[in-house]
């Protein structure tokens, strides 16, 4: 056993005590009030500017801006889920259902069962959800027992993954639609906002616009949030360490070494919603994203001081990883 994995619970504890007196577990309630005040703004301008805009060119700027917005509304249910707002629950569940329910289309309560179970099996190959995917291959076993499309898909997946994208975000809406169509009972809050999002987009749209141009608009916004969270989600664990089903470490061991940090400017962390500051985030999922920036300098500086591989690279470098590891995996498919 390494000295990492030996003393990696004592290594935490000393991290968070630095942390804490750095006052990087404090709320930032004025800065989420702003942020969010914001995004519901710009979501809100640019569906109005979609409904009444005479051009072409001007639904075409609405579409990209809703499609901006509508990651930036998924960061702050993100951080909703975690706690990182607020600790009352209700009030979490409340902000998730606005921001992720509603205005992207994504079920919270499906968001929230498969994010709680990514954190603590991060790169888990048999416990980590976003391990698993039906067409693309991210450990060994995977690719080997990949059948029909999903193993022509893992056989180029290093270069099908940058075009396939652009549908995640259909992938995730559908995957979202049958976990509340499989969990009536305990989804009856995301049905009921599903269907207020249903017709916030296809009642006046279609009233205003006519169906055919309110499916077109709808499609277009979908499609456009597809590459924009590939850009952020494929290049934070992809290509670092795959936890095996028979290894055990522990929390800190294991979520410094199958997690990456990404470019540290205030346009980084506005782009990425805080998450370049992946590291953090994932040791210390309840901390606000506003904090994330100056608990990256401690975290780094005291890896550095302790001998920790601190994984910190560019977008690009990140993206090279990515398709080195997919491109590996590709290996494993039989034939």
């Amino acid at each position: 056993m390494s000295n990492l994995q030996k003393h990696g619970s004592r290594l935490h504890r000393l991290l968070i005590g630095e942390l804490a007196s750095a006052g990087c577990f404090r709320p930032a309630p004025v800065r989420t009030a702003v942020y969010g005040a914001f995004i519901l703004g710009v979501y809100s301008a640019a569906y109005g500017l979609l409904l009444t805009a005479p051009g072409i060119a001007a639904r075409a700027l609405a579409i990209v801006v809703l499609a901006f917005a509508s990651v930036h509304a998924g960061f702050i249910a993100h951080e909703a889920g975690h706690g990182a707002i607020t600790r009352n629950r209700r009030v979490a569940a409340a902000i998730g259902q606005v921001f992720n329910t509603l205005l992207t289309a994504l079920a919270y309560a499906h968001f929230s069962d498969i994010h709680r179970r990514h954190h603590p099996h991060c790169n888990d190959c048999s416990r980590d959800p976003d391990m698993q995917s039906e067409f693309f291959s991210l450990y060994p076993q995977s690719a080997r027992e990949k059948s029909g499309l999903g193993r022509l898909i893992t056989r180029h997946q290093a270069m099908l993954i940058w075009i396939l994208v652009w549908l995640q975000a259909f992938t995730l809406k559908i995957d979202s639609v049958q976990h509340v169509w499989r969990n009536p009972r305990t989804t009856r809050l995301d049905q009921a906002v599903l269907l207020a999002h249903c017709a916030l987009w296809f009642v006046p749209p279609v009233l205003l616009l006519g169906l055919g141009d309110a499916l077109l608009n709808y499609a277009l916004m979908t499609l456009l949030i597809g590459p924009y969270l590939g850009t952020i989600f494929l290049v934070n664990h992809i290509g670092t360490r795959v936890i095996e089903p028979d290894e055990s470490l522990p929390f800190f061991v294991q979520e410094i070494s199958v997690t990456r940090n990404l470019g540290a400017t205030r346009l980084h962390d506005f782009v990425f919603g805080g998450l370049n500051n992946h590291i953090e985030h994932h040791l210390f999922p309840a901390m606000a994203t506003a904090r994330l920036r100056a608990a990256r300098v401690i975290t780094r500086d005291f890896c550095r001081r302790h001998g920790i591989a601190y994984q910190e690279m560019s977008w690009f470098e990140a993206a090279r990883e990515v398709a080195r590891h997919f491109k590996a995996m590709s290996a494993f498919v039989p034939g």
